[in-house]
Formats: structure tokens, sequence, C-alpha cells
């Protein structure tokens, strides 16, 4: 058993299943573009889900070409005004939590825990572990999200991308953790089921890595723990020998 202090978690997919459907016009465009027209925007369900997506395209091109970052995160808060004002709408903050709740909403068929997941997380923090969330999200409607699923504040802390400006897979978004942390690398682990995402960057920087693997991805071969699925027992005992 590696003398692991930290762990660092994924949350969609590692710790939450979680299904959308962002394209759908019935269930997400056509209920947000009333909700839109009731704030002075008018579009029509297509012309919403198009400015949208383009809004969100030039959105991440400003910010890579600005900040030099291969995989910058944007806060989609951001699109939502734009869009608004775009039709010459001005809208408060509040406003804008309430669009990004209706997306959510709107566009979510399942957002669950994997069963065991809060337990997991209570035995490390219980057993002296330092668990920290490492999540590309969005502040607006994950954070309410994982709430609503007991899971927020059993973090000993959360970062969410769109905070950063930054997103896995990029090494600038792990450091944020890893600085905090202020542990040599072979002291922290990754637990996630990206091969992408997560476990690459994470082994080139010197950390343990635990795949799980929800997706049907290829584990690589680094990888010091690959499971099939959200196999919370296999990774207790991993880190805590029990």
């Amino acid at each position: 058993m590696p003398d692991i202090r930290a762990v660092l978690f994924d949350l969609y997919g590692t710790l939450i299943h979680v299904r959308t459907d962002e394209e759908d016009l019935t269930r997400l465009w056509k209920p947000l573009s009333l909700f839109y027209a009731y704030h002075g925007a008018l579009y029509t369900p297509q012309e919403l889900r198009q400015a949208y997506r383009e809004g969100v395209r030039q959105t991440e091109a400003t910010a890579r070409a600005h900040t030099g970052v291969d995989d910058p995160e944007i806060r989609l808060e951001d699109v939502f005004r734009a869009l608004f004002m775009e039709k010459g709408a001005r809208v408060t903050p509040e406003t804008l939590r309430c669009v990004g709740g209706m997306f959510r909403a709107c566009s979510t068929d399942i957002a669950e825990l994997y069963p065991g997941a809060g337990r997991l997380i209570d035995d490390l923090r219980a057993a002296g572990k330092t668990v920290v969330l490492l999540s590309n999200a969005q502040r607006i409607f994950t954070e309410p999200e994982m709430r609503m699923l007991g899971l927020y504040d059993r973090f000993d802390k959360v970062y969410i991308s769109s905070d950063w400006g930054v997103k896995k897979p990029a090494a600038e978004y792990f450091q944020y953790a890893l600085r905090a942390l202020d542990l040599p690398p072979e002291q922290v682990a990754m637990v996630g089921n990206s091969t992408h995402d997560d476990m690459r960057t994470a082994h080139a920087l010197g950390l343990h890595t635990c795949h799980l693997n929800t997706d049907n991805e290829p584990t690589p071969d680094f990888c010091d723990l690959a499971l099939t699925g959200a196999d919370y027992a296999s990774v207790r005992r991993w880190l805590l020998g029990k």
C-alpha cells in the first residue's frame, strides 16, 4: 500500500453518474427561449441553441488567444449574459444563476451518486487523508448539484475549473491543487474515469493513479490501479488497506 496523504477526485463519471442532453429543442431550448423572452431577449429555440453554440466557441477562442492556455475553461454565465446583451437586455447575476440552473435541470436525465461515493470520501478523511475535488465543471450548476447530492461539504477543498480559467488535462490546473497541498507528488493520488483528462497528466506529474473505468475506456498500462466501474471497495483497500 503506497504512502498516500492526499487524494484528488474527479467528479462526473467518478463520483456522480450523470447523463445530459444539451441538444433537445423541446426539453431544453424551448423553455430556455421563453425564459429569455421574459427578460426582453427574443429568440426562437433554434436561434438560441445556435447562438449559444457560437457563443461558447467564440468565448473559448478568445480565452485561448488571451491566455495562451491550450485547455482554457470559460464561465457559462458569461455566455448566457452575452446572449441577453445581444438582444439589448440587461440582467442581474441572480438571473444568470437561474438560467444556469434551468439549463442544467432541463438537459439532465440522470444525476446521482454512484453507490458508496460519499462513504468513501468520509472514510478517507476519517483516516487522516486530505480529500480534494478536481473537476472540469461549471460552478453555476455543479455546486448546486453537489449540494443536492450531499457531496459538496465532504471535501477538504473543491476545485471547479470555471473558477480557474483552465481545465484538465492542463498541468496548470492540477498544480493549483498540488501547490495548496504542499506534498511531494508520490504522496498524492488521482482517482478518475478519464484517461485523457485525469490519468495521463497525473502520471506525468508523478502522482499515483487509479482509473475507474465507467465509460469503457482503455486503461493505460501505467495506472497503479485499474478498476471496472465505480469499485470503491477496491479503492478503499488500495488507500486504506481495508
